[in-house]
């Protein structure tokens, strides 16, 4: 239990410390995870455990869409991406039907990969005057 109590401690400083972009990188860590579990629980018919990971994966995104800055246009972009996604996640857990969360996967690899290029963009000497509101988030 100790150790428990440790670790939960490294892990809320851990993010208290992490800029923007490290923070949306983790957070589709966490959908991308969490798509990949409920995929193989709906497969394996264990329709309780997948709901408990999809629900996770629609809280993020919903979080994603709410701090989106409207004063850019991506995101409006990323407003519809996001919501999509959420609607392909609640097809699936109508219907169990995998097909509509395995498909939003990889595009949810692509969006982590450029958000990824994007935080290590802010850190090389060019991009001094480059935020992360630039980048459509509050």
């Amino acid at each position: 239990m100790y150790g428990n109590n440790l670790i939960q401690k490294y892990e809320e400083q851990s993010i208290s410390t992490m800029s923007g972009g490290e923070l949306i990188i983790r957070l589709y860590d966490e959908v991308i995870k969490n798509l990949k579990f409920a995929s193989r629980l709906f497969s394996q018919k264990n329709k309780k455990a997948a709901l408990k990971c999809t629900e996770k994966c629609r809280n993020i995104l919903n979080y994603l869409i709410v701090i989106l800055n409207g004063k850019y246009q991506i995101s409006a972009t990323l407003n519809r991406l996001y919501s999509y996604m959420v609607g392909q996640i609640i097809i699936t857990e109508a219907t169990g039907d995998v097909s509509h969360i395995d498909g939003i996967v990889p595009q949810l690899e692509e969006l982590r990969s450029a958000w990824t290029e994007a935080e290590k963009g802010l850190h090389t000497k060019g991009s001094a005057g480059l935020k992360w509101t630039n980048l459509g988030t509050k």
